[in-house]
């Protein structure tokens, strides 16, 4: 019988305690966010995770529904965003998320025949969208000031002569950003070799490049290994079959970590360009619930938004390099944006 009270007893003090820690968010059921993803885009180790991440974090603090939708096609999720944005509904404040440039063709030719709405109760951000519309708020992550960076990083190790970068199509904007950044600052300080293979020439899909895992594995990280030092997949979840291959053949060829810390996939990640789109999409959700969106903004290096992220074992010999870089990837991505 004591030992039953003292359970009771126990479980009652418990609940008391937690209950005065926790201040659970009263939700807003007139307030929703709705994140329109692209197909297995979540599946992504890079961009589209981390915005799914950041909008979850805030919308949970802040009381808002999320309602996050995952199309079966890129079409069908752009025809998604463009009825959201099109309807301006009286009870309801709701921001409407584009997470991939993929969508920007669609949205720019819909904002253009007037289908997108600009009001009190609904508003569309695009994610690095490729073009500014009076009607849409973009937010833009600049790719160059990190890759060049990295590009200067690269050159100075001694082991690294010959580099081979991988792009899943440059009709990305960041996509083209990250691959002129890394050339400008590799050769800065090296004349040596840089071979870039473009997956969509390959490849009537135009996103087809970001999910080669698979094949990068099996055909193109053996290919790679004794022609090349270095290998910068921007490609999405492609980097994943490098970084395998490195696991299973470690030495073979460094891999540079694209969009998060790659260092725990393999230890032939000398560093990572990494990305804080969860705090990109934090500050820009939270600024529209504040209503202080800005039309137009640019999260870069500059402000911490993007950084270098050198790897453990290397941060002695690289960490001074990526310092001293710096200022001048700064006035290199300030340059390159104007």
């Amino acid at each position: 019988m004591k030992v039953i009270l003292r359970i009771i007893l126990l479980s009652l003090c418990l609940y008391s305690c937690s209950d005065l820690k926790v201040d659970p968010v009263a939700f807003r059921h007139d307030t929703e966010v709705i994140a329109v993803f692209t197909p297995n885009g979540i599946g992504d180790q890079t961009k589209e995770g981390l915005i799914y991440k950041g909008i979850v974090k805030t919308t949970d603090s802040l009381g808002l529904v999320f309602r996050p939708v995952f199309p079966m096609t890129y079409e069908e999720g752009a025809e998604t965003i463009i009825r959201l944005a099109s309807e301006n509904q009286k009870d309801r404040k709701r921001l409407i998320i584009s997470t991939n440039p993929e969508y920007s063709s669609y949205l720019r030719e819909a904002a253009n025949k007037g289908l997108i709405v600009d009001s009190d109760s609904t508003k569309l951000l695009v994610i690095d969208g490729d073009f500014k519309h009076p009607d849409i708020y973009t937010v833009h992550v600049p790719f160059y000031g990190m890759m060049y960076k990295a590009g200067y990083v690269a050159s100075k190790m001694n082991d690294v002569e010959y580099v081979k970068i991988y792009i899943a199509n440059d009709k990305y904007r960041y996509i083209r950003e990250g691959r002129d950044g890394f050339v400008e600052g590799f050769y800065l300080n090296k004349e040596s070799y840089i071979d870039i293979f473009d997956y969509s020439i390959f490849n009537e899909d135009n996103t087809e490049g970001f999910m080669k895992s698979t094949f990068a594995y099996s055909s193109e990280a053996r290919e790679c290994n004794g022609l090349y030092d270095m290998i910068l997949p921007i490609c999405g979840e492609t980097i994943m079959g490098f970084l395998r291959y490195n696991r299973e053949f470690p030495g073979s060829f460094y891999t540079v970590g694209v969009g998060n810390d790659m260092s725990i996939y393999s230890s032939d990640v000398p560093f990572s360009c990494v990305e804080h789109l969860d705090r990109v999409l934090s500050t820009s959700i939270t600024d529209w619930d504040e209503n202080r969106l800005e039309r137009y903004r640019t999260f870069g290096l500059k402000d911490g938004w993007v950084e270098l992220r050198i790897s453990e074992n290397y941060r002695k010999a690289l960490e001074p390099l990526s310092l001293e870089i710096h200022n001048k990837a700064i006035e290199m991505e300030e340059s390159y944006e104007n």
